[in-house]
């Protein structure tokens, strides 16, 4: 088998590697395999692959891979009450200053509400916007309309 196809080969094996392994590193291995193959193909000896390799892999381990991790870094989907903030919600039970029995539905789930105002009171049916939390108690403040 040729040597080059070798190198090329081994480079695809670990770029599918890569896709079952978090943190790039196989890639960074996958290119330096790919970059062993400009020697190979020209009939370079096998210090000059090796050469070719080891300066691709650590190159692109040190350029390459933080490059790639800082684009593919996911941010965080908010859940629960933090998913909340900045949703509209109607009161199902009337928000009267700090008495915590004020009630608001957020697509068909109720929670426990207080105003973001303490002295403001919300009427059962009114649209409010949920602008923080505290714990499971949602702050909102009454929509304009």
């Amino acid at each position: 088998m040729n040597v080059t196809l070798i190198w090329f080969i081994a480079g695809l094996v670990l770029f599918l590697l890569e896709l079952l392994t978090p943190g790039f590193v196989l890639a960074c291995f996958g290119v330096g395999c790919v970059l062993a193959c400009i020697p190979a193909f020209f009939g370079g000896g096998i210090l000059l692959q090796s050469l070719f390799f080891a300066g691709g892999s650590i190159l692109s381990l040190f350029l390459l891979r933080p490059l790639l991790n800082k684009y593919s870094k996911k941010k965080p989907q908010a859940t629960g009450v933090e998913a909340l903030t900045g949703r509209v919600g109607r009161v199902v039970r009337p928000i009267d200053g700090n008495k915590r029995q004020g009630r608001v539905a957020v697509d068909g789930d109720e929670w426990l509400a207080l105003s973001s105002d303490a002295n403001t009171y919300i009427e059962e049916g009114a649209r409010v916007e949920i602008v923080g939390h505290e714990s499971i108690v949602l702050m909102v403040r009454p929509m304009v309309e």
